[in-house]
């Protein structure tokens, strides 16, 4: 023994002084502190319970680190958690401190300062499961002249079992798929959309939900009135021709989106005089329209033609 202490004596001596030196290191780099805000997470060993409230979803915690282990100090490295025992069998507020062993560090070399805020309060209730209908939930609207078809939308499953407090699950009349974005939609699809639930609500069956969403364009009708009557005639007419009335007013129908943009001033309207005889007559007027648009039942377009022979 004495003989292995009398070897490399001088090593021995400069590895103490290294091992006392990043020890003096270590310690001369304590003093910075920091705080982090970090997600409170609660396990309830009770399983007939479950939250329903908390006072705090996540913690400030003050820290003091080594300058060095700054880089391993991130938000999402420490975790916060409190087990809440099988002991707690009713419903009902309870309270309770979170300690520092109850804060996951990434490094022994971390000192917990202080914790914010320190007594937590948290609500349990019964724990029950319902089944409740499924509906889509849309964010924005499809392209104008366009609509979803509410009759024809399909969800699949249509109806899901959930389970949590239930306080909370009271409330629910349905469950609602997270957003499902209509924004300048003209064709019908299909998606694959998970469930919008609470973190304290849970699907007890497949959370994900078939949605077939059909879109359709929109018909409507629009009133035209005082449309002016254009007379198609031969080069050669020379009689005098008469119409009454001048005007008309009328109503179409068709595609939303043709009929906003169809103003009487682009709606011909006419009357073709070329084969029509000398003296008066009782006749329609004709419409050329855009295709998806047409004339609404029960319009009448009957106008007076007069027709006279040129003074001569």
């Amino acid at each position: 023994m004495k003989a292995w202490l009398a070897r490399d004596t001088g090593l021995k001596i400069i590895s103490l002084i290294l091992a006392m030196g990043l020890w003096y290191y270590a310690v001369g780099e304590e003093g910075i502190e920091i705080t982090r805000t970090v997600p409170l997470k609660l396990k309830v060993h009770n399983e007939q319970m479950s939250v329903l409230s908390v006072s705090a979803e996540s913690i400030q915690v003050t820290m003091m680190a080594p300058r060095s282990m700054l880089s391993k100090i991130a938000s999402e490295q420490i975790a916060a958690s409190h087990e809440i025992g099988a002991e707690v069998k009713t419903a009902g507020e309870y309270s309770f401190r979170l300690e520092p062993r109850e804060i996951d560090l990434p490094t022994p070399y971390i000192r917990i300062v202080k914790m914010s805020p320190e007594i937590v309060q948290v609500t349990l209730d019964e724990l029950i499961t319902q089944k409740l209908e499924v509906k889509a939930n849309f964010s924005g609207e499809p392209a104008f002249g366009y609509k979803v078809q509410d009759e024809e939308l399909e969800l699949n499953p249509n109806a899901i079992l959930i389970q949590g407090p239930k306080a909370q699950l009271e409330k629910y009349s349905a469950v609602k798929t997270k957003p499902i974005d209509l924004v300048g939609r003209i064709r019908s699809f299909r998606r694959n959309v998970e469930l919008e639930l609470p973190s304290n609500v849970k699907a007890k069956s497949e959370s994900v939900i078939d949605v077939f969403v059909p879109i359709k364009e929109v018909f409507d009708e629009k009133l035209f009135e005082n449309v002016a009557i254009r007379v198609l005639k031969s080069p050669e007419e020379d009689r005098a021709i008469e119409l009454t009335p001048e005007t008309l007013s009328f109503t179409l129908k068709g595609s939303k989106r043709k009929l906003e943009k169809l103003e009487p001033s682009k709606v011909m309207m006419f009357i073709d005089v070329s084969k029509l005889e000398t003296g008066t007559h009782e006749t329609a007027a004709e419409l050329m329209l855009p295709e998806e648009v047409t004339l609404k039942e029960g319009s009448d377009l009957k106008v007076k033609v007069s027709l006279k022979k040129a003074k001569g």
